[in-house]
């Protein structure tokens, strides 16, 4: 045999309750889940000792947005770090083909400006060695990676090289060109692709203030697209609701029974996301509601919600509201013990406080972050994953009586390297609850952690990592998952939904993508900073201990929590629809 797993606690992915076992791996598959301690270890080129650590699938992270990270990078952290082994990206209807020459700079402008991911390095690292989808995922499919990964084919894309020519990628479209892009859809499922996503997020705008392509198309163009999908042999259509971030109630309602109807008349799935926000704070529970009476007409709505809240980290080293204002600019450059003495000297801090926020683009920042002082928390040392409200900046603002960005600056200034994590959403109430009703729902899957993507503003691909630490191990604010729900919800759930029949459970004829974990030593580090990505430009990541391996395809790509180079992953192309 090529490898044995021995006397770990088996924790399968089903939801069945947890037991010893070992667990052998032939050929890149599982060949054995055997009696603890009953298989020759002699018998095995490679023994891995699970004695008092959990063994599980490799995690399954449905919605990143590694499109173009994917092209140079064959490592793709932060997922790889937090045992993820397989990663679906061309989400929220953004993503790098088809591209027609000349087009790649569009396509450059909207990733960055919706999922900010620098420009720059995109423009360096992406050798654009294609033009439709079925030669992006031959390109994808060229290179071997860390992890496994599935590409959907984006409606921006597909919009953008169809309407491209006229100049407006978002009037409405003409039959003519519905057909075009029906086809266009069509040939990239057959080719591998294992969904379509689409953006109805307003507030989703390219650098150039452009909307995501397809983000007012009507009925009619969506409705085409996914029968489109279903001729190419998959049945999902992943979606980024109106109205998803409160700014505008209304669309959201409306954008559930377009889903409805969708899903009524074609049979398809629609995957959506679903979150508190923190202007309708119960509007989460009106669209649970909405879905559950769809599906029980027969629709088939699944809500994809985060297992955090939904933040911003904010340092004198990535994101923070000063970054653009003259004062700062002048010492920007220098490293950071330089810096904060210069950000500590009174004059300094005076006319930094007294200039104003110079982009438009900040100044949206700008707004979020003074409107979610409620619920900004100091992120330093061993973080609190589930703060007090008394433990807020906003509540400091409260005792001190000073202006709210006197108080951000100087408590930036104070925690120096730290960081201030601005919960934007999921933690209205002062705390993790609504988040665990909506994992718990039976129509919900957890996701949404964008990994690849808003690399200088958060890092929330550590997510499996947060769900083990936090929601199993150490929460004492609300009820904990057992590491049998846990392990179901990082693995099975998102394989089903996008048809990955061959993951997602430890049993024979499986692929052997596995994790050993010493949950008792599992932590997550602090975010870092770090200068990595093409022309040198940074992003934040985050690793874990407690890793004790990461194994894909039978060969381990992570030993406690080092790379070992190996790199047996490739593309992911369509195997089976999703129901």
């Amino acid at each position: 045999m090529d490898m044995l797993i021995r006397r770990g606690d088996l924790v399968d992915g089903t939801g069945s309750a947890k037991r010893q076992a070992d667990v052998v791996v032939e050929g890149g598959l599982v060949k054995g889940v055997e009696r603890a301690g009953s298989v020759d270890p002699g018998q095995a080129e490679t023994v891995i000792d699970a004695a008092g650590k959990l063994v599980t699938p490799g995690f399954v992270d449905p919605h990143t947005h590694y499109d173009g990270q994917a092209t140079w990078d064959d490592r793709l952290a932060p997922s790889s770090d937090h045992g993820v082994t397989t990663a679906v990206m061309g989400n929220c209807g953004v993503g790098f083909a088809p591209v027609r020459p000349g087009g790649e700079e569009f396509l450059i402008a909207l990733m960055e400006g919706v999922e900010d991911i620098p420009g720059a390095a995109l423009a360096d690292g992406i050798d654009w060695a294609w033009e439709s989808f079925p030669e992006y995922l031959d390109a994808l499919a060229s290179k071997p990676r860390a992890i496994e990964l599935a590409a959907q084919v984006p409606h921006g894309a597909i919009r953008a090289y169809v309407l491209g020519r006229s100049g407006n990628v978002n009037r409405p479209a003409t039959p003519s060109e519905i057909d075009q892009m029906a086809l266009l859809t069509e040939g990239a499922v057959s080719a591998g692709a294992v969904a379509f996503s689409t953006n109805r997020i307003a507030l989703h705008v390219s650098t150039n203030g452009e909307a995501v392509p397809g983000t007012f198309a009507d009925k009619s163009e969506i409705l085409a697209l996914v029968r489109a999908t279903q001729a190419g042999g998959s049945n999902l259509l992943q979606v980024v609701p109106d109205g998803l971030m409160g700014e505008n109630p209304d669309g959201f309602r409306a954008e559930v029974e377009l889903y409805r109807q969708l899903s009524l008349e074609t049979g398809c799935t629609v995957s959506f996301t679903l979150a508190q926000n923190n202007v309708q704070t119960d509007l989460w529970l009106e669209i649970l509601e909405k879905m559950e009476r769809a599906n029980r007409e027969g629709a088939k709505l699944v809500g994809m919600t985060a297992n955090r809240p939904g933040g911003i980290l904010m340092s004198w080293d990535s994101f923070n509201i000063f970054m653009d204002r003259p004062s700062y600019l002048e010492v920007a450059a220098l490293p950071l013990s330089e810096r904060l003495e210069h950000l500590r000297d009174p004059a300094m801090r005076k006319r930094i406080l007294s200039e104003e926020v110079q982009s438009p683009l900040l100044k949206n920042g700008h707004m979020i972050v003074m409107q979610s002082l409620g619920a900004t928390y100091i992120f330093d040392g061993d973080p609190t994953f589930e703060p007090d409200p008394s433990e807020s900046i906003g509540r400091r603002i409260e005792q001190l009586g000073e202006s709210a960005e006197k108080v951000v600056y100087d408590t930036m200034c104070e925690i120096g390297k730290g960081f201030l994590h601005v919960y934007m959403g999921n933690y209205a109430d002062g705390d993790l609850g609504a988040v665990e009703q909506m994992m718990r729902h039976e129509g919900t899957f957890i996701g949404a952690a964008d990994g690849g993507a808003h690399v200088t503003v958060l890092c929330d691909a550590g997510y499996p990592t947060f769900m083990l630490q936090h929601w199993v191990r150490d929460r004492s604010r609300g009820e904990r998952f057992s590491v049998e729900e846990a392990v179901r919800m990082l693995t099975k759930e998102p394989a089903d939904l996008y048809g990955f029949s061959d993951r997602g459970v430890v049993e024979p004829g499986r692929r052997a993508d596995l994790n050993v974990i010493d949950l008792e030593r599992l932590r997550m580090h602090m975010p870092r900073v770090e200068n990595d990505l093409p022309t040198g430009a940074p992003r934040l990541l985050q690793g874990a201990d407690g890793y004790a391996a990461t194994v894909v395809a039978g060969e381990v790509t992570f030993r406690d929590g080092k790379d070992t180079g190996a790199r047996p992953g490739g593309l992911i192309r369509r195997r089976a629809s999703s129901v």
